[in-house]
């Protein structure tokens, strides 16, 4: 009898997927670019083709990358235990690690004395709000950045809690589709969960709006506000070869899209030109795929960029020189995310 949550995939999902891609130099980049982005916002400097550095775009890429590439890791899965398991190793001991260094090495950058900033209530509440994925409740610690414009610690850590919200709802998502068999069910019910994404944020907007309620606003960027460009990469994922074959000429569409979203503002096909934007980009130019195979740099260049940058803006670096300001930055976020995935992450994942 097949089990709720068994990891079986859909009969009619039998496309083989080489591993040899630019996935991850694909998700390397885009790290680099929400850090380029948070260096501009936090230090107030721009630098040029700074519209091309846009950290949403760049969010909204890597969970139409984590639909592709986390369905595909339940179905490779003996068990729900088992994808858990590998979804909760990658994940969190680097959460973890930038969560409690922050909050003891920040302690020397406070304005309060290393025993006032120990005691403070706003550090446990930290503490237990950013462990349990809701930055939002507590984002500052006691007297640390108060002089930056933004007190956040680290404010990209608020996506963590939608990719683990991405993570829960999989097995749902896969138990559905092997109960539909066919790709044209399959296909079908995700351009419902698509455009059910757009009417769950349009219905939050618009209460929000009607009714003066922040709440509501903050609602709509929450993880049904985005589960549209989820189902895109699980689209792609269950209709590879289709994509792979006309995979080349998939850049014009997609950058259409795109500019269509920069001009006007509408991102309703949004999550579709992102799609083609990255299938091209990533089965294509075999040259790039030796960046992915040195390591999986991205995750760690994500959650440990944005304390980095904060720390800078705060010492005055940016106001001595910006671009040099930028390339330390740059570089420490490397080197840190080197020894974390080397030392931890990899690690972590072979045991």
């Amino acid at each position: 009898m097949t089990l709720f949550f068994d990891t079986k995939a859909p009969e009619c999902f039998t496309d083989t997927i080489p591993k040899n891609n630019n996935l991850n130099f694909l998700r390397l980049l885009l790290a680099y670019i929400v850090v380029i982005f948070h260096s501009m916002n936090l230090s107030g400097y721009k630098y040029p083709l700074a519209k091309l550095f846009n950290g949403h775009i760049a969010v909204r890429c890597f969970f139409i990358i984590s639909g592709f590439l986390i369905i595909r890791s339940f179905w490779s899965s003996y068990s729900l235990k088992e994808y858990i398991v590998k979804r909760c190793k990658r994940l969190l001991p680097a959460y973890f690690l930038v969560i409690i260094i922050c909050t003891l090495f920040l302690s020397l950058l406070s304005n309060l004395s290393i025993i006032e900033y120990f005691k403070q209530k706003q550090l446990i509440k930290y503490l237990i709000s950013n462990i349990f994925f809701m930055n939002f409740l507590q984002p500052s610690l006691p007297g640390v950045f108060i002089e930056n414009k933004n007190h956040a610690i680290n404010g990209s850590l608020w996506t963590i809690k939608l990719e683990i919200g991405f993570y829960l709802i999989v097995p749902i998502i896969a138990n559905i589709l092997y109960k539909l068999k066919t790709k044209k069910r399959i296909n079908t019910f995700l351009a419902l969960l698509y455009i059910f994404g757009y009417i769950y944020k349009f219905l939050c907007l618009y209460i929000s709006k009607k009714y003066s309620n922040h709440f509501m606003k903050e609602l709509a960027h929450q993880l049904p506000g985005y589960i549209q460009y989820f189902s895109v990469g699980i689209f792609c994922a269950i209709n590879y070869n289709l994509f792979h074959r006309y995979g080349k000429y998939l850049a014009i569409p997609g950058m259409i899209f795109l500019i269509v979203y920069y001009t006007i503002g509408n991102d309703y096909f949004l999550p579709i030109g992102l799609m083609f934007i990255i299938i091209f980009i990533g089965f294509n130019f075999s040259i790039l795929n030796a960046i992915g195979k040195i390591g999986d740099y991205s995750y760690g260049v994500y959650i440990f960029h944005f304390p980095i940058i904060q720390i800078l803006v705060s010492l005055g670096y940016f106001n001595i020189n910006k671009y040099v300001a930028l390339l330390v930055t740059l570089g420490t976020v490397f080197s840190i995310s080197y020894l974390s995935w080397h030392f931890i992450e990899k690690k972590i994942l072979k045991r």
